[in-house]
Formats: C-alpha cells, sequence, structure tokens
C-alpha cells in the first residue's frame, strides 16, 4: 500500500497545525494541533519532563520527535479501521522537515515496525504534488475550524507522553 504523509502550518507548535496520512483511495487520517495542547507540551518540555533538552537542537528533536508520535497514531488509526493487506507499505514523505530525514527515519520507523508489525520500505522524501489527498486534505483540515471533515483523530496528552518521557 502506499501512503502519503503531509502537513499544513508553519510550526508543529502553532494552534491548527495539522499533519494528514493518506492514500490514493481516500483513506485519509488527520490530527490538528490545539492550543490548550501546545501549552503543555511547551511548558513541560521547558521544565525538562521530556528527554529533550531545552536548546535549539532539542527544541527541534523535540519537534520531530512529536511530528513521528502522531504520525504513529494516525498509522495505528488505520490499521485499526481499515487493516493492511500484508502489513507491506510505501511512504511518500513530504520535506516539512528538511535535514531531519534521518531523525525522521530514527524515530517513526521503530514505532511503525515494533509497534504496529508494518514492513516499511524506504521512504522517499518528496515535495508532494498539489493534487495528492494528503497535501489536499492536509490544508483542508487546517482550514476547517469547525472540523466537520470525517478522519480527524484525537491524540491525548498521556499518548504523547507515553513516547516523550525520559525513561
Amino acid at each position: 500500500m502506499d501512503f502519503e504523509i503531509d502537513v499544513s502550518g508553519e510550526d508543529i507548535l502553532n494552534d491548527g497545525y495539522t499533519i494528514v496520512v493518506a492514500d490514493k483511495n481516500n483513506t485519509i487520517k488527520g490530527f490538528k494541533f490545539h492550543r490548550e495542547l501546545i501549552q503543555i507540551l511547551r511548558a513541560r518540555q521547558g521544565e525538562g519532563r521530556y528527554r529533550y533538552q531545552n536548546s535549539k537542537q532539542g527544541k527541534s528533536l523535540f519537534r520531530v520527535r512529536l511530528y513521528c508520535i502522531a504520525v504513529y497514531y494516525l498509522f495505528r488509526s488505520i490499521k485499526h479501521e481499515y487493516g493492511f493487506k500484508n502489513n507491506e507499505i510505501n511512504l511518500r514523505i513530504c520535506e516539512d522537515f528538511q535535514g531531519h530525514e534521518q531523525d525522521i527515519n530514527s524515530n517513526l520507523m521503530p514505532l511503525l515496525k515494533d509497534d504496529l508489525g508494518l514492513i516499511i520500505n524506504r521512504p522517499i522524501y518528496q515535495k508532494l504534488s498539489k493534487g495528492s489527498n494528503a497535501d489536499k486534505y492536509a490544508y483542508l483540515m487546517r482550514k476547517d475550524t469547525k472540523n466537520q471533515i470525517k478522519g480527524y483523530i484525537d491524540i491525548s496528552m498521556d499518548e504523547f507522553e507515553y513516547y516523550l518521557k525520559k525513561k
């Protein structure tokens, strides 16, 4: 199965930032960050509760980790709702975190492989076309102020923190 991952918004720690996983058959799942979640995440990261230091590099890695956690929960939702034929997937990931492809691979692939049992072929990082479902729905979901588009998932603070806290 072929999936695309795209985002819409300026910064993952901004209200309304949206991450979408989609395929060409209209399997679409999205997550939108909201102000309260962002405030709590920022405060707790600043307090040193997470494994990411309050430095420029630490904040950057923190953002990548949040992205990967959200993508993991999007795929988990897809797996529970639709299943996967043979658990083998191809990923096209939009280059929204340029220069952090290796960080994404080292954070995301173990979550998808170990926790969901997916077989991931080497992900391709590229600019997605404007007509792709992931690009289109990331934008539409971010602009959807009443959250009426089908496909949103909720990710609780506890679910984020499970993968963020110092062990």
